[in-house]
């Protein structure tokens, strides 16, 4: 396997090398010049945003900055090739599960010398969890993910279905499933959407089930997947997806995006705070949130975000300071409103938080909120292994969606991920 790594990074090298050409070159300044601080961003719907924000932090501080978006997998391939082709950036926004995987290799800087006590005090604490490894401040975070279900208000009503208005009063099982079955014969085509489409996104959106179930992707004790990915709560929480296909509460063959908001063909949707621009221009009032059911083993959310992380390469051609300013700037309420009132996430600052209306209490994303508050929230595995797993969990879900045996595929993806764990010592 390390063999095999090995050859990918070279064969990635020789493919960068030269678009790189001149990149040592082009990130130099004079002592006197401007400082370039180059920027690469796993590119998906807040780029425009984020292209915004940095053109108003280089406005704000005279700090020349290069953006540059790239889709995760690619991102995820040129960081690993960069030390190699001289081209590392100072700065990485990325999912925060990367982060370990680039930390372990040597390419992130800790903040922990440059994060002002107060500010870091003002973090909601699932920020604070998904931003620390190793005992370290290893990244910042803008907002954390919302995660339940998307409801359609009048479809739910039509159905006669009972509105659940926290997580404290949430569905059980069995109203869940009978929510499901009165709006099937309510004339809604599918029930619930979990966006199958996009199989690897599951990974994320299905934990509040598979939390609920008592499954989980990893041992943290062991650091490996054996006796957590096949254990007999993730099992049973991938059959009941596949049950839910097989009622046709689920449209397993769906391959496009707006079955909930646009098309109407589902009553509920299983999707984060990232569609809420959608869902509220296509559905207005009819929007709403509802908590994700008890399936067994309590009610759950699931968090983490989008995170800005320094890189080794800034301290190394000592312009840690700069990248430093705009990693604080990109904190000012400004900047992460900047964000949030377009994608519909929790701001990670409690003092943000407050100023936005939907999130008081009676707006419509205050179950986001109240979720994080009361602390039912569940994150991904941080793991070096994160990649490896993401990926082979999009196999999983599709293949479970399309009927495979759920424990063969667990199983199988447990024993494939576990290997490359150990060969590379993810568990030590």
């Amino acid at each position: 396997m390390k063999k095999l790594i090995t050859l990918a990074v070279l064969a990635l090298y020789a493919i960068f090398a030269v678009a790189a050409g001149g990149s040592k070159e082009a990130a130099k300044t004079s002592s006197d010049g401007p400082v370039n601080i180059k920027v690469w961003v796993s590119s998906g719907s807040e780029d425009d945003k984020y292209k915004e924000i940095l053109d108003r932090i280089e406005a704000e501080t005279g700090i020349v900055i290069t953006d540059e978006y790239y889709p995760k997998d690619e991102l995820d391939q040129k960081l690993q090739v960069s030390p190699l082709v001289g081209d590392t950036p100072e700065l990485i926004i990325a999912d925060y599960l990367m982060i370990p995987s680039y930390y372990t290799s040597g390419l992130i800087q800790p903040l922990d010398e440059y994060m002002p006590k107060d500010l870091y005090e003002d973090f909601i604490p699932s920020v604070k969890n998904e931003t620390n490894y190793d005992g370290q401040i290893v990244s910042i975070a803008q907002f954390d993910a919302g995660m339940a279900l998307w409801a359609n208000k009048s479809m739910l009503e039509n159905a006669g279905v009972r509105i659940p208005e926290s997580w404290e009063d949430a569905w059980t099982k069995e109203e869940f499933e009978d929510a499901l079955e009165k709006l099937q014969e309510s004339g809604v085509p599918y029930p619930l959407y979990i966006r199958q489409n996009k199989t690897s996104s599951l990974y994320f959106q299905y934990m509040p089930f598979l939390a609920s179930f008592g499954g989980s992707y990893l041992d943290e004790n062991t650091m490996l997947t054996t006796g957590a990915l096949d254990s007999e709560g993730t099992v049973a929480a991938f059959e009941y997806l596949q049950w839910m296909v097989d009622q046709n509460y689920i449209n397993g063959a769906c391959d496009y995006e707006n079955g909930f908001y646009e098309r109407k063909e589902s009553a509920l949707a299983l999707l984060g705070h990232w569609k809420y621009a959608d869902h509220v221009n296509f559905l207005g009032d009819d929007a709403i949130l509802v908590p994700c059911p008890d399936l067994g083993g309590g009610v759950f959310s699931c968090s983490g975000s989008t995170v800005w992380a320094m890189t080794t390469a800034a301290a190394d051609n000592g312009k840690a300071e700069a990248a430093w300013t705009i990693l604080e700037k990109a904190l000012e309420p400004e900047n992460i409103l900047t964000v949030t009132d377009f994608n519909g996430a929790i701001p990670s600052r409690i003092s943000v938080m407050d100023q936005v209306e939907n999130l008081k209490e009676g707006g419509r994303l205050y179950l986001y909120r109240k979720q994080l508050e009361d602390g039912i929230s569940v994150l991904r595995p941080l793991t070096p292994a994160h990649m490896t797993i993401y990926n082979a969990m999009q196999s999983v879900y599709s293949d479970v969606i399309g009927g495979a045996d759920p424990y063969t595929a667990l199983h199988n993806a447990s024993q494939e991920i576990d290997e490359v764990i150990i060969d590379n010592g993810w568990n030590n």
